[in-house]
């Protein structure tokens, strides 16, 4: 549905079309009691009759309430009454990086493409602290302002991660764009905040040389290629990359979740000291590819619950046995 310029709804008016993305139309539009520029989100009609969508919709909503940080979109109109579904967001004026990249700005200069990678690597740090992995960390889902500073955008493939680790967690099909997928999501996994960092590895790398590490032909052979294939050396492809700054997204890209950095705040870390880092302290030797089903862990994890399966069966008949013998 089509909002035109000077349309009013509830408490804004609608000043210009900005995007119409795969779940929603976006229009810039500003509040008439402040003046405030700000995004209004308005769901297409099939995501609100599509039960699994619609439930998407409203998590990412009841997600972003949460939310409050100077490098994360954050929602504006908590708790305000709407006459129809929509949310309204902070408005950043410069487009995603992707229509950055897309214009020709890509590869960026190293200065900026750090500045930007810091600021997600913040934006992240910020999440995990609240328990929350974004899961789909793409160029389309960075926002950049008016003041050419970073938000983090689009959390409807977020989730919450509990504090406890669950025994059991089932294959789940992967959210998100082939391209910008971690291995460990597209074999099932929903992914924890190391998924994040493989995601910020691949936004990275994309800054820096223009394209992505790992594509195909069609969305099966661009998930394939994270596990099986190697992504060329950022300073083959541009010798002023700093050898620190190569190692730290290269690190950020291996293919296993332990092998990568364990929290962003470790990212961070080093990306605060790029300049001084000796790549030969980092282990970058090739991986193996990783095969579809279950890897090493996961198999640890499918014993478990197959010895508890056994063992609550055993117990049951056990039971019943002892039940029947005390009956008789």
């Amino acid at each position: 549905m089509s909002r035109a310029a000077g349309t009013r709804i509830d408490g804004y008016e609608i000043v210009e079309h900005v995007a119409d993305g795969a779940q929603a139309e976006v229009y810039r539009a500003r509040a008439v009691d402040s003046e405030a520029e700000v995004a209004l989100r308005f769901p297409h009609a099939r995501v609100l009759d599509h039960p699994v969508l619609a439930a998407r919709w409203r998590r990412e909503l009841h997600l972003m309430e949460a939310l409050s940080h100077p490098h994360v979109q954050c929602r504006l109109d908590v708790g305000r009454p709407h006459s129809e579904p929509y949310v309204v967001v902070e408005y950043a004026g410069g487009g995603s990086l992707d229509r950055w990249i897309s214009d020709g700005m890509a590869p960026l200069p190293v200065g900026q493409a750090l500045i930007w990678g810091r600021q997600l690597a913040v934006a992240l740090a910020y999440l995990h602290h609240l328990g929350i992995v974004h899961r789909d960390l793409k160029p389309a889902n960075v926002l950049v302002t008016a003041d050419l500073e970073v938000k983090l955008a689009d959390f409807g493939a977020a989730l919450f991660v509990p504090k406890v680790r669950r025994f059991w967690t089932l294959p789940t099909p992967p959210e998100g764009t082939p391209e910008y997928l971690s291995p460990e999501q597209i074999l099932g996994s929903p992914g924890d905040q190391r998924s994040d960092i493989y995601g910020w590895g691949i936004v990275m790398y994309e800054l820096l040389s223009g394209h992505v590490p790992f594509t195909g032909p069609d969305p099966e052979a661009a998930m394939a290629a994270h596990l099986v294939n190697h992504p060329v050396p950022l300073r083959d492809l541009r010798p002023d990359v700093p050898p620190g700054l190569e190692a730290i997204i290269l690190t950020a890209l291996r293919r296993r979740p332990e092998r990568r950095y364990p929290t962003a705040l470790a990212l961070l870390d080093d990306l605060d000291r790029c300049d001084t880092l000796d790549p030969a302290g980092f282990d970058l030797r090739p991986e193996a590819p990783m095969a579809g089903g279950f890897g090493q862990g996961e198999g640890r994890a499918v014993l478990r619950f197959v010895a508890v399966v056994a063992a609550t069966f055993v117990a049951l008949v056990s039971t019943i046995v002892a039940l029947t013998v005390a009956l008789r």
